[in-house]
């Protein structure tokens, strides 16, 4: 395997790990938004782009 493909297999396993932790069971983001160290509230929209596998 090389250093790409093992990148990608890596990268794919911590993103099914990560959605366990934020989404549904029928893949619904349970995050909403982020917070930083200011207070400062930031949402996510629901056109992020941004899938989980299924």
């Amino acid at each position: 395997m090389n250093e790409k493909e093992n990148f990608a297999a890596k990268l794919a396993q911590f993103v099914s790990e990560l959605s366990d932790h934020v989404s549904t069971d029928d893949g619904q983001w349970t995050v909403k938004g982020f917070i930083d160290i200011y207070k400062n509230v930031y949402t996510i929209s629901s056109d992020t782009k941004i899938g989980l596998p299924t």
